[in-house]
């Protein structure tokens, strides 16, 4: 995962499955499949994209106007060396494979403190859901799930966005969309923000893989949306790399008032080299394992859905560190919806970001929805400035982070 076309994956483990280590090399991106940015002045980028490639002898595959100016082509290695000399085009990207990792209130739910916030009444009755859009970019999310609110989905993994289209042949997706908003009734969890509207984006198939073209359809699908969505969650990252274009495109959703939330990683080492987890505009979200749903570490090390030990409330074994992690939130051990209609048990760095994006789903709800870059960025400093400090950081970086709690009231008040 060192080469300039690095391996992406999904940061999470998956059901009944032990957490396994990103590979040490990268897959070899599909011959001929590119990605172009062009100079953010293009005025015409589908007429711009038709011209540049049809003159290459290449073919266009999509078209991105909302997250940043540019396209997805297929063409030859030559044709691409002649199209970075192109005045109006910025960056010309390999496209790259992309992989995934491996009602009771859940224990994380209870150790972020969500029930003891009255204004979530959080009660088994489906009487309160948050007035908030929460996109999961990510596997996909089971839209006819009788435990969460999808209101819209599109499935990107071609590279074009099709509406109405794709649902969860993984899981990872669901089980992400259930951490964020499954609702408060007498079935399943409950999220964060219960009853959150998800809109599911639909970037890997059914073995867990797809590609940088599809992500960065994604992402331009849901700045479209920006008048509609408040936050997206990323579960996705790679080591040592980056991608200019996703970069450009992650900043413009900041811009339009986004709130991104990425998680940090599973490979037990520092996030600074991981991409997007170190992109400045995000909020990168650790793990930490709670085995009791209650602060104080009384929990025990055994962990009910693995192998493995961890010690309650210190920081996961397998949670990357550092100082461009933000925040941290329960992810070892995390019960979710799960594909089918079904519900299953997780760990990850991917459980413990939904935590924090259902956070910001209430900090944006209703007549809060930030609409500039100022805005989405003030709602990540109250996230971090609300956490606290009562949890072991045993990750030896020396920088603890707070964890997240949205239990004041007065803090977290949402609009339902």
């Amino acid at each position: 995962m060192r080469s300039l076309t690095p391996l992406l994956a999904l940061l999470a483990g998956a059901l009944a499955l032990p957490l396994t280590p990103l590979p040490s090399s990268a897959a070899a991106a599909p011959e001929g499949t590119y990605i172009v940015q062009l100079d953010p002045s293009t005025r015409a980028p589908r007429g711009a994209a038709e011209d540049q490639v049809t003159r290459l002898g290449g073919q266009v595959v999509g078209v991105y106007e909302h997250a940043f100016k540019g396209y997805t082509a297929r063409m030859s290695a030559t044709a691409a060396e002649q199209l970075k000399r192109n005045p109006n085009v910025l960056t010309v990207e390999p496209d790259a494979e992309v992989t995934a990792f491996a009602q009771t209130v859940p224990s994380g739910i209870r150790r972020i403190f969500g029930p003891d916030n009255p204004n979530l009444d959080i009660d088994g009755t489906d009487d309160v859901r948050i007035d908030v859009d929460v996109a999961v970019v990510d596997s996909g999310v089971d839209h006819t799930h009788p435990d969460l609110d999808v209101v819209a989905r599109a499935n990107c993994q071609n590279g074009v966005c099709r509406n109405d289209s794709g649902t969860d042949d993984n899981g990872h997706g669901t089980h992400v969309a259930g951490t964020v908003g499954a609702l408060d009734n007498a079935i399943g969890p409950v999220g964060v923000a219960p009853g959150a509207r998800i809109h599911g984006v639909k970037v890997l198939n059914a073995a867990g893989s797809g590609s940088l073209s599809a992500i960065a359809a994604g992402i331009d699908w849901v700045v479209a949306r920006a008048s509609t969505i408040e936050v997206v969650n990323l579960s996705l990252g790679c080591d040592g790399c980056s991608s200019s274009a996703i970069s450009r495109a992650i900043t413009n959703a900041v811009n339009a008032g986004i709130v991104v939330v990425v998680a940090a990683g599973n490979s037990s080492a520092n996030t600074a080299s991981f991409f997007p987890a170190n992109h400045p505009d995000v909020i990168t979200v650790s793990a930490m394992t709670d085995n009791d749903g209650l602060p104080g570490g009384a929990g025990g090390s055994t962990l009910s859905c693995r192998s493995e030990t961890d010690r309650d409330d210190t920081a996961a074994f397998y949670s990357n560190y550092g100082s461009t992690v933000e925040i941290t939130a329960p992810g070892t051990c995390v019960y979710s919806t799960w594909r089918n209609g079904g519900y299953g048990t997780s760990s990850g760095t991917s459980m413990a970001s939904p935590h924090v994006a259902g956070a910001a789903g209430i900090l944006t709800s209703g007549a809060r929805k930030p609409t500039t870059r100022e805005g989405s960025l003030a709602v990540r400093g109250a996230l971090i400035a609300s956490g606290n400090a009562n949890w072991t950081d045993d990750s030896g970086d020396g920088v603890k982070e707070p964890l997240l709690d949205v239990h004041d009231a007065t803090l977290f008040p949402p609009a339902t």
